[in-house]
């Protein structure tokens, strides 16, 4: 069970946590940048004096399996005993990684290998530094091997606490917020829609989708220090739906778009959320992927509308003007992204998460879908 703390502040929580492990042995991983600029090294290098940390930072915004083996043989040569994460979803995923693979694993992560059955995880403390990955929430963890992306999944990955301080989000840029945010929004929307999904995961979905939409705009905007906390609160929602549930088509696609085109994973999931808004708002017996049927994701739209505070008519309408306010610019053609980069990032598609989907998704019927709006 994982012990949770989220409110203005929270971060002094750490200080009597780690009193209670008893550990002196720390692994930080964080961001390159994130620790200093979120105002954590300040807080904190007060606290870490106390203990031997080691911090391992150099690895990719999408980590590789390259980066993971850096970040173990920082963890062995150190006789790391607690790791903290502190960062966004690329800096709890290296955690929960090095977490996985420190023992038991050659010198080299490859597909063949991918499973550790000699996993130990050592304890666990992460600080989300933005509002959208869930990462925190979460029993799975992402990284490249070559040119493709792999998950690992493990109930252990779950990190045994999260601090999730709504202070250390308050650095970010209005764009940084915003694709967050889009990453949150679009986690509670595919989980609640997601053929994985459960009693227990669309709570956390439809609450998620309330939080989020309701109080991105303003945290984007304005900075509202309460808007903060409500949209960590919903991001952390999404998360914990998603660790039922998964996602589906649009995060199936993104990982291609923020491979191929640049774009950071929030902004790439934005891409195409409206486009199976609309495709699924027109479900119908044929295309249904859900074997609870078709009223069934009917059912589920209405929900995923009412939180959107718009009809399932007006979904695709309703999102695009949304993004349109918080500046996600999702036109691919301003975004200039070519031909070319588009059939690249269409054939790094996720079909596991796409196979997640209400609707059943060909590539062909992405193509169309999307290739049909680009100026060539």
């Amino acid at each position: 069970m994982q012990n949770t703390f989220i409110y203005p502040g929270a971060i002094l929580e750490l200080e009597f946590i780690l009193e209670k492990t008893k550990k002196k042995n720390i692994l930080l991983v964080t961001g390159k940048n994130s620790f200093e600029s979120c105002g954590a090294k300040r807080k904190l290098q007060w606290l870490f004096k106390q203990y031997n940390v080691t911090h391992f930072y150099d690895f990719q915004t999408n980590p590789d399996s390259l980066d993971v083996l850096k970040g173990i043989k920082f963890f062995n040569e150190n006789n790391c005993d607690l790791i903290i994460s502190l960062g966004g979803g690329s800096a709890i995923d290296m955690a929960k990684l090095i977490n996985y693979y420190q023992k038991g694993t050659s010198n080299a992560i490859t597909e063949k290998n991918l499973i550790n059955s000699w996993f130990e995880p050592v304890m666990h403390i992460c600080l989300p530094t933005t509002a959208g990955s869930g990462s925190e929430a979460t029993h799975f963890a992402v990284m490249y091997i070559a040119d493709t992306k792999f998950s690992v999944a493990h109930a252990k990955l779950i990190p045994n606490v999260a601090i999730i301080d709504p202070e250390l989000q308050y650095s970010q840029t209005p764009y940084q917020k915003a694709v967050s945010g889009a990453d949150a929004l679009a986690q509670s929307i595919e989980s609640f829609w997601s053929v994985q999904s459960t009693g227990e995961s669309r709570i956390y979905s439809e609450k998620a989708l309330k939080l989020v939409w309701a109080n991105l705009p303003d945290t984007v905007q304005r900075g509202n220090e309460l808007s903060h906390l409500k949209v960590a609160i919903g991001a952390h929602l999404a998360g914990k739906a998603i660790n039922i549930a998964k996602t589906t088509a649009p995060h199936a696609l993104a990982y291609g778009f923020t491979k191929h085109a640049g774009l950071p994973h929030g902004h790439a999931v934005a891409l195409t959320l409206p486009y199976f808004l609309n495709v699924h708002s027109q479900i119908h017996y044929e295309n249904c992927n859900d074997n609870r049927g078709v009223e069934h994701v009917k059912m589920i739209l209405n929900k995923v509308a009412n939180g959107m505070n718009c009809t399932t008519d007006t979904l695709e309408k309703t999102i695009n003007q949304y993004f349109k306010n918080i500046n996600i610019e999702i036109d691919l053609n301003v975004l200039n992204i070519s031909s070319e980069t588009f059939e690249k990032a269409t054939k790094n598609i996720n079909y596991e998460r796409l196979m997640n989907n209400p609707v059943k998704i060909s590539v062909n019927t992405i193509f169309e879908l999307l290739f049909s709006n680009l100026k060539i």
